[in-house]
C-alpha cells in the first residue's frame, strides 16, 4: 500500500484506505473524495485543517471531560464529580458529531493539546493537595491518565460496536459533519451527501477486511 510516511511533525498520513492520524484515528475518506463531495472546498480549506478539526472533535469528549472533572472536584463531592463526568463523557462521545461547529474548532484544538491539559491539571491538582483534599486530588490524577490514554473512548467503542449495527464509525460521522459544516460556512453546499456516506461505508468495510 502506498502512503505518505508518518513523520513526527505530521498530524496524518493519506493511504488508500483513507486518512490515519498520528494518534491512530482513522477517517475513511480521501482528498479526491472530498473534492468530489464538495467541489472547491479544498481550494478554500487545507486538508490538514479539516483533519485537525475532525481530530479535535474526536478527542473532545476526553478534553472537555478533563476540564469538567477538574472543575467539579473543586466544587462538589468527588464521587458526584466522577459520576457526572462519566455521564457527560458517554453522552458527548456518542453524540459529538451533532455538535460540530466551525466556530469551536480552534478552542477544541487548544484544549486537547498535551500542554494545555497538563498545565490545567497541574494547577488544580496542586491546589487540591495543598488544601488537604487528597481523595479529590487522587481521583483527578486517575482521570488524567484514563482520559489521556483514551481508555473511556475505547470502552464506549466496544459498546457502540456491540449495540449499534451501523456501518459508519463515530470517527467518520465526525469527519462527515466537519466537511459539511465547513462547506456551509463557506456557502458551498455539498452536492453528494448520500454518496459521501456510501463511499465512507465502502472504504471502512475494505479497511476492516484487510485487518
Amino acid at each position: 500500500m502506498k502512503h505518505q510516511r508518518k513523520a513526527p511533525h505530521r498530524l496524518f498520513a493519506e493511504t488508500q484506505m483513507g486518512i490515519v492520524t498520528r494518534y491512530g484515528d482513522w477517517f475513511h475518506t480521501t482528498r479526491n473524495q472530498i473534492s468530489t463531495f464538495v467541489p472547491g472546498l479544498l481550494d478554500e480549506v487545507e486538508l490538514e485543517d479539516l483533519v485537525k478539526s475532525a481530530q479535535a472533535w474526536v478527542k473532545s469528549a476526553d478534553s472537555l471531560s478533563m476540564i469538567l472533572i477538574l472543575g467539579l472536584l473543586l466544587l462538589i463531592n468527588p464521587l458526584w464529580a466522577v459520576l457526572a463526568t462519566l455521564v457527560f463523557h458517554g453522552f458527548w462521545y456518542f453524540n459529538k458529531s451533532s455538535f460540530v461547529m466551525v466556530s469551536l474548532n480552534k478552542l477544541l484544538q487548544v484544549l486537547y493539546k498535551d500542554g494545555t491539559q497538563l498545565l490545567v491539571s497541574l494547577v488544580v491538582l496542586s491546589y487540591l493537595g495543598l488544601m488537604g483534599r487528597y481523595l479529590a486530588a487522587g481521583i483527578g490524577l486517575l482521570f488524567f491518565f484514563v482520559l489521556k490514554l483514551g481508555l473511556l473512548r475505547k470502552l464506549w467503542d466496544i459498546i457502540y460496536r456491540k449495540w449499534q449495527d451501523l456501518p459508519i464509525t463515530l470517527n467518520d460521522r465526525v469527519m462527515k459533519m466537519v466537511i459539511v459544516r465547513f462547506a456551509m460556512h463557506l456557502n458551498m453546499a455539498p452536492e453528494q451527501i448520500e454518496q459521501m456516506e456510501e463511499q465512507i461505508v465502502n472504504m471502512a468495510g475494505n479497511h476492516r477486511n484487510r485487518k
